[in-house]
């Protein structure tokens, strides 16, 4: 049993530990209220224990964060239901971005070169999401990736590398089939 818990906190603190498993403890008790009374009871828990939130975020029933000191929320911001935040690397969202139901997103890997996997070292890799972008539904967001402002990552497509600003992307791994219009679009 000593071995175990060797291997749990083997790379990191046992203050870090207390502190995910209180995150996990709030998150389960917020994470399920639906309609208006949800989205303020998860803001007025996650507000002091985010790194930054600018705004009053629109986040579903269902997303599940780790690492929530490591999350940076523009104005804005939009996550729907049943996504999956993993933070440890740094995660930074810009105003007005809209994250579509079942996306993972993952700032940290594992250091998989050499040894057991169970002891290998996370590899802390942040990711930067612009504002004004919409990640389509069951979206995969790797460590260590900038999406553009102004972006669209279409539905199902893993972002393995940058994207450009303004760009529309898609498949597996995403890549640039077209873009969208800069500036202020006016309705007719």
């Amino acid at each position: 049993m000593a071995s175990f818990w060797k291997i749990i906190f083997k790379n990191s603190s046992v203050s870090q530990a207390l502190r995910s498993e209180l995150e996990d403890d709030v998150g389960f008790l917020v994470r399920p209220w639906p309609g208006l009374l949800g989205f303020t009871l998860r803001y007025l828990v996650y507000k002091p224990l985010f790194h930054r939130l600018a705004g009053m975020p629109f986040i579903y029933p269902g997303v599940y964060f780790l690492h929530l000191n490591h999350i940076s929320l523009g104005q804005g911001v939009l996550i729907n239901s049943n996504s999956y935040i993993y933070a440890k690397g740094g995660l930074s969202i810009g105003d007005n971005t809209l994250i579509s139901p079942n996306c993972a997103i993952v700032a940290g890997d594992h250091d998989f070169s050499h040894g057991l996997i169970m002891e290998s070292p996370c590899l802390n890799q942040e990711i930067i999401i612009g504002r004004d972008c919409w990640i389509g539904a069951n979206v995969v967001v790797v460590g260590g990736v900038k999406i553009g402002d102004g972006a669209v990552v279409g539905a199902g497509a893993v972002v393995t590398s940058d994207l450009e600003p303004y760009s529309v992307n898609v498949g597996v791994p995403a890549r640039k089939v077209g873009e969208r219009p800069r500036g202020p679009v006016t309705l007719s």
